[in-house]
């Protein structure tokens, strides 16, 4: 199943995740320079150089960030190794010594007052205390970038499986329709080449059952008591075609009117029982429908007469209308939250679904 990319480009939360907003960058620096400056000053109790220090570091902090992070990393990420470790240690270099002539100048001589003595020369103290201050500074912040693009990228892949898993709801209810009508039309072409009088009243259920499909349907939920009702219109439907040889009986048990069920994952059941059970029994044909809800579940049971299945009948049962229920029940309900059992035992055929609400 496909998403358009404009739908995945013009959705809100994607917009919202692609990148970080310039005045959030803003805020994050102005915050850390803040703290670092109070922070150095009172470890130091010298505001006025802590301040002097720290508009001197932030800028190389501030550019060895952004270089890191979109310029060296892409390359690591990339499999260039070789490359990132080069342009790591040369940029590193260049900030050594750049910044060694900046805080010279401004410091008058003493670059490293925190040590005993005047430092007035790249040396090893000195050099290991700049790089290990830029690699915290690039360590940090590029923890937080990289914590905050996971957080975003498992926002579009949550919305990403949304989208899929709607579109292929979507798509197995658009089975069931023209699964079901291309049956139902069946019948009412046979009735209407017989001159039939059934045929204006299928043609009214169809009616109904065409209402039920197009404006309800489309719910996430719909009532145990809606839901039946319409698997009783078709019940009817499917009784226009038999005589009074086929026995139906549909026994109800527990609360339906406040009970919600995902739409037309019950109607199949019944659909396959008339299909391949009422059709080809030769002798006393029968459905019986059993529904038993309680607080925690629903237990639909449906057993039809059946003769003993060939070949091609067997490769029949259970095809696109049960395997379709089995697909929505995973997508809706989930692993461990519903069975769905259908064997045949000598002359019947059971179908059985219990779904946990």
């Amino acid at each position: 199943m496909n998403i358009s990319k404009k739908s995945l480009f013009t959705n809100p939360t994607y917009n919202k995740i692609s990148s970080i907003p310039i005045s959030s960058q803003i805020y994050f620096w102005l915050g850390y320079f803040a703290f670092n400056t109070i922070r150095w000053g009172s470890f130091y109790k010298d505001y006025a150089y802590s301040l002097k220090s720290n508009l001197i570091e932030f800028p190389f902090h501030i550019i060895l960030s952004y270089l890191f992070i979109f310029v060296m990393l892409p390359k690591l990420f990339n499999g260039k190794k070789l490359e990132f470790i080069t342009l790591l240690v040369i940029s590193l270099g260049i900030a050594l010594i750049l910044k060694f002539q900046v805080t010279f100048y401004f410091t008058s001589g003493d670059v490293l007052p925190e040590f005993t003595g005047i430092t007035s020369k790249i040396n090893f103290d000195y050099a290991v205390q700049v790089i290990l201050g830029e690699i915290y500074v690039i360590g940090f912040v590029t923890s937080i970038k990289l914590v905050i693009d996971w957080i975003k990228q498992r926002d579009l892949l949550n919305y990403t499986s949304k989208m899929l898993l709607e579109n292929e709801l979507k798509y197995l209810r658009s089975q069931i329709q023209p699964h079901f009508f291309f049956n139902t039309l069946n019948n009412l072409y046979s009735l209407t080449i017989d001159k039939s009088e059934k045929a204006p009243d299928l043609i009214l259920k169809l009616s109904d059952l065409m209402k039920y499909f197009l404006y309800e349907t489309g719910k996430d939920y719909q009532t145990l008591k809606n839901e039946i009702a319409h698997i009783k219109d078709y019940i009817e439907i499917e009784r226009l075609r038999y005589d009074e040889t086929l026995k139906i009986d549909f026994n109800i048990e527990g609360e339906i009117k406040k009970t919600l069920i995902k739409p037309l994952l019950l109607i199949p059941l019944v659909e396959n029982a008339f299909k391949h059970g009422a059709r080809n029994s030769e002798k006393n044909p029968y459905i019986n429908i059993n529904l038993i809800v309680t607080k925690s579940l629903i237990n639909f049971k449906v057993e039809n007469s059946f003769k003993n299945p060939t070949k091609k009948i067997k490769q029949q049962i259970g095809g696109i209308g049960l395997s379709n229920v089995k697909k929505r029940l995973e997508l809706n309900y989930g692993k461990g939250n519903y069975e769905l059992n259908a064997f045949n035992e000598k002359n019947k055929y059971i179908a059985e679904l219990k779904v946990s609400l």
